[in-house]
């Protein structure tokens, strides 16, 4: 019998949000009657979704990632853990797997927590390390995407990296399934209550009205890229399979240290997100001004430059996101079942629906919460 017990961190969040509005509003038998228990943390969040959502969606006060005696708690009453919050917080993500643990009996079906994570976890360091402008990481080998994440995380540590990669040894050891989805760069107009914008479009959008040019670190960096509401039916196709298989998608669904899989619909170089950016300003009489270059311009900038600039002041970030290669192949969701709807007529047009948010104001630069330090 299918469990109804689904936890989800992140309602107020990018992704998060997206997948509580899209998961109310399916139409698949076996979620229709499905309540959800989001981790809230204010009253008004908590008054906000239950007047959009009714008893679809259960909210439950927690005072954040911090409180690892916490998480353990709740997560022992539950069969599904949707980590969508942050996937910066390694002791807080493992509290989530220990509390799973708890649920963990002989003969019967392992809970499941299913995990979001970053691309940056995959980006070479062309500027203080080794370059890998060929390299695609495909999670028909998620194995080997382990094993490499875990060496490169032992020499250079990586925040979002290390918390992945915490989750998928722990759940092993302890005996939960897990699946990490290491998503690329997320775009799209989000669907939940609260924050719906992405991060990448968004703050090179921003860089380049506010400088009238764009910027680069050198000519090989990359970004995969996937539709917010995409990203969130992956969650919820994942959350059906689980439901609905009588092995519960265990053997089915790929887990642990074989659980890194990639959610990419399309890729393109970080100076062609560039030169969309430029093209849609230029074409909407936003640039040049005075003050900007006449022709649409992209600078080579210094790493410290950039780090200050769109890195959260974080030199690692600077350099993974914005000048690492970090090529992936997601061939795991297509096999399962996942059909993305929206691809590169999406991906165009979002550069128009991003110039004018920012143009209405309805665009802020929350690098901050991204990488969790606002969790």
């Amino acid at each position: 019998m299918a469990t109804e017990r689904i936890l989800l961190t992140g309602a107020t969040g990018y992704v998060g949000g997206t997948f509580i509005d899209r998961f109310v509003k399916s139409e698949e038998p076996i979620l229709k009657a499905i309540t959800i228990d989001a981790l809230t943390r204010t009253d008004d969040v908590e008054q906000k979704l239950k007047e959009t959502y009714g008893d679809r969606v259960n909210t439950i006060r927690w005072p954040g990632l911090s409180d690892l005696e916490f998480i353990e708690q709740i997560a022992a009453n539950y069969d599904i853990v949707v980590n969508v919050g942050s996937g910066f917080f390694a002791d807080g993500a493992k509290a989530f797997v220990k509390g799973l643990a708890r649920r963990v009996k002989p003969k019967a079906p392992a809970p499941w927590i299913l995990h979001i994570s970053g691309c940056t976890n995959l980006g070479d360091r062309p500027l203080t390390g080794v370059a890998h402008p060929g390299r695609v990481f495909d999670d028909a080998n998620s194995r080997a995407t382990y094993d490499w994440c875990k060496e490169e995380d032992e020499r250079r540590p990586w925040p979002q990296r290390t918390t992945e990669i915490g989750v998928l040894t722990l759940a092993d050891e302890l005996g939960v399934n897990a699946l990490s989805l290491n998503a690329p760069a997320i775009f799209g107009e989000g669907t939940g209550l609260f924050n719906k914008q992405g991060i990448i479009v968004p703050v090179l959008m921003r860089y380049t009205v506010m400088n009238g040019y764009g910027f680069k670190l050198n000519d090989t960096a990359n970004f995969d890229w996937v539709h917010v509401e995409d990203l969130a039916d992956a969650y919820i196709l994942l959350v059906k399979i689980i439901l609905e298989r009588y092995d519960r998608g265990i053997g089915y669904i790929p887990s642990g240290k074989d659980g890194i899989i990639h959610p990419s619909v399309g890729r393109v170089l970080h100076t062609e997100i560039f030169e969309r950016c430029l093209d849609v300003c230029f074409a909407e009489g936003v640039l040049p001004r005075e003050d900007t270059p006449k022709e649409k311009t992209i600078v080579l900038k210094s790493l410290q430059e950039i780090t200050d600039d769109v890195g959260s002041g974080m030199v690692d970030m600077a350099e993974l996101g914005w000048a690492g290669n970090k090529a992936m192949t997601g061939t795991v969701l297509p096999r399962l079942g996942w059909k993305p709807r929206h691809r590169e007529e999406a991906w165009a047009k979002d550069f128009y629906d991003e110039l004018k948010a920012s143009r209405e104001g309805r665009r802020g630069y929350v690098f901050d919460s991204c990488i969790g330090r606002k969790a």
